[in-house]
């Protein structure tokens, strides 16, 4: 019984076969192996030993000991018993089922001539190698019919023990390969979700940096569309502001270009490398983008109630976020005009309203049949976090609202 603990011991250190090391919990729970793992060729060469010890050591016993019926002829036969009972064993791995039937018949026959021995424990070996290798559990069919074996050869017999050995070494093979099984699916089953998180992770990794995407050519683009439109109708007239309108047309795009290399060099960086990100922005740099709203001719009210405190980092970039592509959207649908902005901090979360006035449109709008993802990427933020998201006509204008809880977060967010 040494091998099949020695199996089970394998078998709880073995590390599952997908490759998910990407995972940091991947590991969790499982033990670390403290022992080489043995090859297949090994593994047979373990079989091949004990076939030849469980086969010498049957002979022995069948040498030294008296058994009926006697005779050289009787003595041939037990000893073939013997062989065939334990020479299949270093293929129990490959066709298990096929070796416990042959190993049960012959430890069967070898019962029935009289003979007893360690050859016996072949069953045992060669049920636990069914058990481990299935896939589902073992029919109890599978385990019945070796253990009425066993007893039918052992009825009539004068040791009467057999009848409980044989069952005995039956189900302690069975109960170590299930158990045994058991671990291995236990060990899939982590496996498969360690991927199964992978991929999630990626997949919200990619609406990240899509949803950063979009935020920062929506805002410069909208933003160099109005101003170089400016600049188009009052280069003739106006000189001095077609100039201004072409440098802020000028900064707004640097500003969008070193944003998106940024995004691309995340990208581009390995998963181990550990760069120095610059800071994602936050409600703190709300001014910034006040002027920048403001150089593509919207003036924008700012007003902050409550209790302005620290946000979790997640929270913070997604409300700036949502800022952003609100102002923006004013920019692209409602041209010059004024809107106001209200961050209202509460106990227990905080609320981003804005309101355009619904000025008149002096540009088409670079994708005017209002078809985009800016309130889809607001929307995808705010489900993040578990908030609420409102948008729609309010009164001449539009109003955008939505409230990000900043309890329970951990900061983690895009």
């Amino acid at each position: 019984m040494i091998v099949i603990l020695l199996e089970m011991y394998a078998g709880r250190t073995m590390r599952p076969a997908t490759r998910v090391d990407t995972v940091d919990t991947v590991d969790e729970g499982l033990p670390a192996p403290f022992t080489p793992q043995l090859s297949p060729r090994q593994w047979v060469a373990v079989d091949i030993l004990l076939a030849a010890v469980l086969a010498g050591l049957s002979i022995h016993v069948i040498s030294t000991k008296e058994v009926h019926p006697a005779g050289a002829a009787w003595d041939v036969a037990r000893g073939a018993a013997v062989m065939v009972a334990c020479l299949p064993l270093p293929f129990r791995r490959r066709y298990p089922m096929q070796v416990l039937a042959v190993v049960t018949a012959a430890v069967v026959t070898m019962l029935s001539l009289g003979a007893r021995g360690p050859a016996v424990a072949s069953v045992a070996f060669a049920m636990y190698s069914v058990a481990a290798t299935s896939e589902r559990r073992t029919s109890p069919a599978v385990v019945a019919i070796p253990i009425a074996g066993l007893n039918l050869a052992a009825i009539g017999q004068p040791e009467w023990g057999w009848l409980i050995a044989g069952a005995a070494v039956v189900l302690a093979g069975w109960l170590a390969g299930e158990r045994a099984r058991s671990h291995r699916v236990y060990l899939r089953s982590l496996a498969d979700r360690a991927a199964e998180r992978v991929q999630q992770a990626a997949f919200e990794e990619r609406l990240r940096i899509a949803r950063e995407l979009h935020d920062v050519v929506a805002h410069a683009m909208s933003v160099i569309a109005v101003r170089s439109g400016v600049a188009r109708m009052v280069l003739d007239t106006q000189p001095a502001e077609a100039r201004e309108s072409l440098s802020i047309v000028e900064t707004t795009s640097r500003r969008a270009l070193q944003e998106m290399r940024h995004l691309v060099g995340v990208l581009r960086q390995p998963e181990d490398a550990g760069p120095e990100l610059a800071p994602a922005p936050g409600l703190a740099e709300l001014a910034g983008l006040v002027e920048q709203i403001g150089q593509a001719g919207v003036i924008v009210d700012v007003e902050v109630t409550g209790d302005a405190r620290r946000l979790p980092p997640g929270v913070d970039v997604s409300a700036y976020r949502i800022v952003q592509e609100a102002l923006t959207n004013v920019v692209r649908h409602a041209g010059p005009g004024t809107a106001r902005c209200w961050i209202r901090y509460h106990p227990g979360d905080v609320e981003i309203e804005v309101v355009d006035s619904g000025g008149a449109v002096s540009q088409p709008a670079p994708d005017g049949n209002g078809s985009g993802h800016g309130l889809v990427g607001m929307q995808e933020r705010v489900n993040l976090y578990r908030g609420a998201l409102s948008a729609g006509p309010f009164g001449r204008g539009f109003r955008v609202l939505a409230r990000l809880p900043t309890d329970g977060t951990d900061g983690d967010g895009p």
